[in-house]
């Protein structure tokens, strides 16, 4: 599960501009030119990485994992055979491949560090507080909690601002945007299709899980590839009254 979401939220950077950003050239023999800034991916991916608050989202997939009938089939499905080998095959695609080699190199060159935060999570048999059982309410309401550990207009409205600024994270934001022919590719094929048609029967919204997706990406155009995506409705902030945590918890790192 960690390494699934972690791999999710680095593509969910960012999309939508066109034509990479080139660094300036300096100025004339002699004189002054302007100076730009040192390239730096990992420091650009680390302020967006940060607005997501890791410890209460970690209780919240907990929380779900035991006391939820559907996520708890989320996951299964996940972790079948079928879900591997989409996962697998996604991971396979040319263009995506060339993409992580592309950021790897991006990263190794940046003067900042981006790691992803480990997210182990303690699972027992007994919830470790008895109202937790009462804290679920199915797909819909994990991702209704999710949005308040995972802020995606604060990301989207910091994502947008780097990408109007020359530098890496503006050629970065425009090589996430071609892979969107990508993931068209990948909802066509036979194996998504059938961990597709798996979540539906166990009551899982995939036109609204798909749509969320593409939100995050800027993948609002849909061409006629997957029939689960041929009406996408816009995404509001779910205002929810308040997160459950448990005693002694803080919503902040």
């Amino acid at each position: 599960m960690r390494a699934t979401y972690a791999w999710i939220f680095v593509l969910c950077l960012g999309i939508g501009l066109s034509g990479g950003a080139k660094a300036p050239k300096g100025g004339p023999k002699g004189g002054v030119g302007p100076v730009a800034p040192p390239a730096d991916l990992g420091q650009d991916l680390m302020d967006i990485y940060g607005l997501i608050q890791f410890k209460p989202m970690n209780q919240l997939f907990v929380r779900y994992l035991m006391n939820d009938a559907q996520f708890q089939a989320f996951v299964r499905i996940l972790n079948s055979n079928a879900g591997f080998t989409a996962r697998w095959r996604l991971l396979s695609q040319p263009e995506l491949v060339m993409f992580r080699q592309w950021v790897n190199q991006q990263l190794l060159l940046s003067h900042g560090k981006f790691e992803l935060e480990e997210m182990e999570m303690c699972v027992t048999l007994i919830n470790r507080y008895p109202y937790w059982s009462g804290t679920v309410s199915g797909w819909q309401g994990f991702l209704n909690e999710l949005e308040m550990y995972f802020p995606q207009y604060a990301i989207q409205a910091q994502i947008q601002a780097k990408a109007l600024l020359p530098g890496i994270f503006a050629e970065f934001w425009t090589r996430l945007q071609a892979l969107q022919v990508v993931y068209e590719r990948w909802l066509a094929m036979p194996t998504t299709q059938t961990i597709v048609t798996q979540m539906q029967t166990e009551g899982i919204d995939t036109v609204y899980l798909d749509a969320l997706i593409r939100n995050l990406l800027g993948w609002n155009a849909v061409n006629g590839t997957a029939t689960t995506t041929t009406t996408i409705p816009p995404l509001h902030p779910t205002v929810l009254p308040g997160a459950v945590m448990p005693p002694g918890s803080s919503l902040i790192l």
